[in-house]
């Protein structure tokens, strides 16, 4: 009976480093089309989330996701982590960001390279991220913003419309849906942002922002936010955006690639590992 445990052992541990190395690589999604899915708001770890960015890209690829942003709160320590493996460069766009976490507002800055001063102005927080070539979304804005400065909300390139916490009473989308137009009534351009503010629960991707893009890269993950050129998905599968856009989306999605989630194979190796536990667990104990 030693024996066989010895032997069911080496098996499952064979079978698990099999299936961590042949783990499949995450893949873009596959929409039909210059569209690209993505999660602009994403805590990592260290920090408020629970995975570091290399395990957030390979989750990013499970979910169907193009395009990721890791954003802090006030921190890159995360990105900083997840220098020390390198990342897939078939798997999702990673972008850096940061949430900066101010009194008055909450700002997430995409595509910057250094941290922004928590202590700035709204105003003073969006221009430097656009100083650094980044751009910045209001996160999860319920009322008040930064203070309602015109020239900031005139400064915005996005904004949280779809967020989870929509999922409560009723009136928190109203509320995000009310300042999203009120914004709008001065920055006509403004995008709308669908981000799960992922720090440990809700999956990525639950919240969504299609890209219409121009190129599938992080320039043009950018590009497409500036211009205005997203929509918007929440937890209900309900769209936000101009007409012409969620038409294109839709086309899009109509015309998605499926995507094999498990192949075959690595069914075949999960369940040899599940074998050979069981055999490790009626073997009794050792002699």
């Amino acid at each position: 009976m030693t024996r066989l445990r010895g032997v069911a052992l080496v098996v499952f541990v064979g079978a698990v480093a099999l299936g961590t190395v042949r783990d499949p690589a995450p893949v873009l999604s596959g929409s039909a089309g210059l569209m690209l899915e993505a999660d602009l708001h994403v805590h990592p770890f260290p920090g408020d989330g629970s995975l570091p960015v290399w395990e957030l890209q390979r989750e990013a690829g499970r979910r169907g996701l193009d395009v990721i942003a890791v954003t802090g709160h006030n921190s890159r320590a995360g990105l900083a982590i997840g220098r020390l493996v390198p990342l897939d460069p078939a798997g999702p766009i990673v972008l850096p960001g940061q949430e900066v976490t101010a009194p008055g507002f909450h700002l997430i800055a995409v595509g910057i390279t250094r941290l922004i001063d928590w202590r700035l102005s709204a105003r003073a927080a969006i221009a430097d991220a656009h100083a650094q070539g980044g751009v910045a979304i209001a996160a999860h804005p319920l009322g008040s913003w930064g203070g309602d400065d015109l020239e900031a909300l005139r400064s915005l390139d996005g904004i949280e419309v779809a967020h989870p916490i929509a999922r409560g009473p009723r009136s928190v989308g109203v509320r995000l849906g009310e300042f999203f137009n009120r914004v709008r009534a001065v920055n006509p351009d403004v995008a709308p942002i669908g981000s799960t503010d992922f720090h440990m629960t809700a999956p990525l991707g639950l919240c969504r922002t299609y890209l219409l893009v121009g190129e599938r890269s992080a320039a043009g993950a950018l590009d497409a936010i500036r211009r205005g050129r997203t929509v918007a998905r929440d937890s209900n599968g309900r769209l936000f955006g101009a007409p012409e856009h969620v038409a294109a989306v839709e086309r899009s999605l109509a015309f998605a690639s499926p995507r094999a989630v498990v192949p075959g194979d690595e069914r075949l190796i999960a369940l040899v590992a599940l074998l050979a536990l069981g055999a490790l667990s009626l073997g009794g104990p050792p002699r």
